[in-house]
């Protein structure tokens, strides 16, 4: 879209925000600094067709089941996001719409159809394009195996945005000062800040901790912490980005 504003006039764009995760509930920490917020790629549907066929008379060696062959897919996927997590790379994976189609499915029915979604997510863009090579060679390791087919829709791409790194180095100093905690965090939620940050404007974001996650009734910010986060906020709009 349009910018309505002229980058290079605004010094940094600072954001305070919940942390939708549960990592500082683990960890204890009532505010964290941001480093970077995770890009992602998604297909929001992926038709896996192979064959229906009755339960009882068709052999394991003459099937091409849909169901199996997603579930063979995810297990694969997972392996591999095991290994590069091994390796210290930043990467989440997630499948978190898949199903028959309900007009067709039945308990002795061979699944011929599965649509299923498929996201991944990291503060590295190399990290994303590397790990979606990975899924496609999967998809077709698994077609050739299995006797089914993949059918893509259009990909999706959100970019990951670095948060401005004299801008942390800032925010640890003050949560330093303040007694606070100065480790930091990758975000895993996109927000505001990656595209100020993608826009070219020096940007930055403080965590306050938050219970059972986000977008759920029973999600819990404690005024304290809240107030902590202002506090640092504060102390860092003092000294000037």
């Amino acid at each position: 879209g349009r910018r309505m504003i002229d980058a290079s006039t605004v010094k940094a764009y600072v954001e305070l925000h919940i942390e939708q995760g549960p990592v500082m509930l683990a960890r204890k920490f009532p505010t964290a600094v941001v480093t970077g917020i995770r890009g992602n790629l998604r297909h929001r549907a992926i038709m896996c067709r192979g064959e229906a066929g009755h339960s009882g008379t068709v052999p394991r060696w003459l099937r091409r089941d849909a169901v199996f062959a997603v579930a063979d897919l995810l297990v694969r996927l997972d392996e591999h996001w095991m290994r590069l997590l091994e390796r210290g790379l930043d990467l989440v994976v997630t499948a978190g719409v898949i199903g028959t189609d309900p007009n067709e499915h039945a308990i002795s029915r061979i699944p011929g159809e599965v649509a299923f979604s498929f996201e991944v997510r990291s503060q590295s863009f190399e990290t994303l394009e590397a790990f979606y090579e990975l899924f496609r060679s999967e998809c077709r390791a698994v077609s050739d195996l299995r006797h089914v087919k993949f059918e893509f829709d259009d990909r999706v791409y959100a970019e990951p945005a670095r948060m401005d790194e004299a801008l942390v180095r800032k925010l640890v100093a003050a949560s330093d000062k303040l007694g606070l905690p100065t480790e930091t965090l990758a975000s895993g939620a996109g927000h505001d800040a990656a595209v100020f940050a993608n826009a070219g404007i020096p940007s930055a974001m403080i965590f306050v901790r938050n219970a059972n996650g986000s977008h759920n009734p029973a999600e819990a910010m404690d005024l304290d912490d809240f107030m902590q986060g202002v506090e640092l906020m504060h102390a860092f709009a003092v000294e000037g980005p």
